[in-house]
């Protein structure tokens, strides 16, 4: 498939989408106003309480003391028929995916709250064990968080972790079966409610640890900063200000340390109740080291390091859209869709511009569906490949509540990449069905 045709088809497709959901769409994580002129506080005592009768509210599934407990196991059987993402001598396998779930709150006091979610998993290989996890993998949503109120104050402190090694989630990498990395971002935020403004400030350090030695350049920690201000203009409407700085160092002298500044302005509105938007964009800037990377290439005289052309800085916009629609009582959708900056793996930076779409039906007793699509359009700055490349995907997962106990789970996903970079493109599609118990 030629890069030519992916486009345009995906234009033609990124239209209908927009035609089809542009009016009556929902955005998920857009903040609910109240409709009084006064609205109870995000941040006062009146919020705490409301946040212990919703902890009371959830399933939790063991309870010792006053902490309370959500405890599941999930053992997952998947065949993926591309685990290196290769266009040529493509690896096929079949993988068993045990996982353990624990999630715990603590409200220690009425205005104190600890929060622990960890999921916990393995991956076997039949057929390619030298590709089996090393060590265990940490789900992307695993967190301790602290929530503190103290008069007009929610104060958060967390530590996010998550160690995942499937090459898909990164669109710029090829022939690779094990992508291993550790994760972990640890901060403050701060929400300070003064009823008609909302401000927000946060601080964050942020490690990656690769597990693989092939991407130990890729070690590095940043220092976080964000920041926002939104006003209430009507109780359904907020119009605000946003700015990021991010300050990066690499324990290798392959990619290049680098400090990366965006400030922007942001719109949040509920049109109806149940049609909610959020736009955001502005201006961002990275600054480089050097305005080349250097890699360790194998010649004849062995590994030899080269330096290979890149940009030293970049001046762009950023800019992102968040909107969807609860269509009814059993039917949502949502859309997102934007134009952003990334870090490299080969390069200083990658330019991204995606789409994605989400439908959940719940129109079955006990039976629930989803289906996702998205688009991806990216080019690196620069760097040892130099790549423009496009990714388009989908997936489609059906949930059956068997038992109060026990749910099944059924999903297809189907990934294709097309590069102007020869031996990279790839067609990727994964069957995995699973099963999980709740204590």
């Amino acid at each position: 498939m030629s890069c030519r045709s992916i486009s345009c088809s995906c234009d033609r497709l990124t239209r209908r989408i927009v035609l089809a959901f542009l009016l009556p769409l929902l955005c998920a994580g857009s903040i609910a106003y109240s409709q009084d002129a006064v609205r109870p506080s995000l941040a006062g005592e009146a919020s705490s309480e409301a946040r212990l009768q919703d902890v009371s509210r959830i399933p939790y599934n063991l309870m010792v003391g006053p902490i309370r407990f959500r405890l599941s196991a999930t053992v997952g059987a998947e065949y993926n028929d591309n685990i290196n993402l290769a266009e040529n001598n493509t690896q096929d396998d079949f993988i068993i995916r045990p996982n353990v779930t624990v999630d715990a709150i603590w409200p220690i006091t009425q205005l104190n709250t600890l929060r622990l979610d960890i999921g916990l998993g393995y991956a076997f290989y039949i057929d390619h064990s030298n590709a089996d996890t090393n060590g265990v993998l940490i789900s992307p949503k695993s967190q301790i968080a602290f929530d503190i109120f103290v008069g007009d104050f929610r104060i958060n402190l967390h530590d996010r972790m998550s160690l995942q090694q499937d090459p898909i989630q990164e669109a710029a990498l090829n022939n690779v079966v094990d992508y291993g990395r550790f994760e972990n971002t640890a901060g403050v935020s701060v929400l300070w409610d003064l009823n008609k403004i909302l401000v927000t400030l946060g601080y964050d350090h942020y490690n990656y640890v690769s597990t693989v030695h092939d991407f130990d350049y890729l070690n590095r920690n940043a220092e976080i900063i964000s920041g926002s201000a939104v006003y209430l203009a009507t109780p359904t409407i907020g119009v605000g200000v946003e700015g990021n700085a991010v300050f990066t160092r690499y324990d290798q002298s392959v990619l290049n340390d680098n400090k990366d500044y965006s400030i922007g302005g942001l719109v949040e509105a509920e049109i109806t109740n149940n049609v909610k938007l959020r736009l955001a964009g502005g201006y961002q800037r990275i600054e480089f080291d050097n305005n080349f990377v250097t890699f360790v290439v194998p010649t004849i005289f062995g590994p030899l390091p080269f330096m290979f052309r890149d940009h030293n800085d970049l001046s762009d916009y950023y800019a992102n859209i968040l909107i969807g629609h609860r269509i009814n009582a059993v039917i949502s959708q949502s859309l997102s869709a934007g134009h952003e900056n990334q870090l490299g793996i080969n390069s200083n930076y990658i330019r991204l511009n995606y789409i994605r779409h989400t439908v959940t039906w719940n129109i079955i007793r006990g039976t629930l569906i989803s289906t996702e699509f998205f688009y991806e359009d990216a080019n690196e700055s620069g760097g040892l490949i130099d790549e423009h490349f496009h990714r388009l995907g989908g997936a489609i997962t059906l949930g059956y509540q068997l038992t109060p106990h026990v749910t099944l789970g059924l999903r297809y996903q189907g990934t294709t990449k097309d590069s102007d970079v020869a031996l990279r493109d790839y067609n990727q599609n994964r069957v995995s069905l699973d099963g999980t118990y709740s204590f």
